[in-house]
């Protein structure tokens, strides 16, 4: 089986469990939406594109099993995403490391010296949330990455 699609189908089981429609919802717009945007962002930073949306697929695994508190969901997600990779026996014990690393840090935003593929999971995230609705206004530790990323961007177009 295709390890990303064996990944999807585990997060799609836990996201269909959620018993409000509204909050499934948007667990399957927010998940998917990351993952889309750290593929993208992983092509043009010459970054491994399979690992980058796998780590966005499980990257908030924790609220939707456990109904996590935000605080510490990354921990636990990346707890949980451990669990799923080593029972698949589809992934080596560095991918492991390397995607479980990435989400574990996906929460410090206003960190930007982390691993590239954990910078990436970052820049998706916020990313995924501005999209998602360009009149909310970024939360304080989005606001700095969103402007960096945002700047950066544009510099892509001249």
């Amino acid at each position: 089986m295709d390890r990303l699609e064996f990944i999807r189908e585990k997060v799609d089981d836990q996201i269909k469990k959620i018993a409000q429609e509204n909050l499934r919802k948007l667990a399957y717009i927010h998940t998917y939406g990351v993952a889309q945007i750290a593929v993208l962002l992983a092509k043009i930073r010459n970054e491994n594109e399979e690992l980058a949306c796998i780590a966005a697929m499980l990257h908030d695994i924790a609220l939707y099993v456990e109904n996590c508190p935000h605080s510490i969901h990354a921990e636990h997600s990346a707890k949980l995403a451990k669990s799923i990779l080593e029972e698949s026996n589809l992934f080596t014990r560095n991918e492991i490391r390397t995607i479980c690393t990435t989400i574990t840090c996906h929460s410090n935003k206003l960190n930007r010296q982390d691993s590239p593929l954990s910078e990436t999971l970052k820049d998706a995230d916020v990313l995924q949330h501005y999209l998602y609705n360009t009149n909310i206004p970024p939360n304080e530790k989005d606001k700095v990455r969103l402007y960096y990323l945002l700047e950066k961007m544009n510099t892509l177009k001249k």
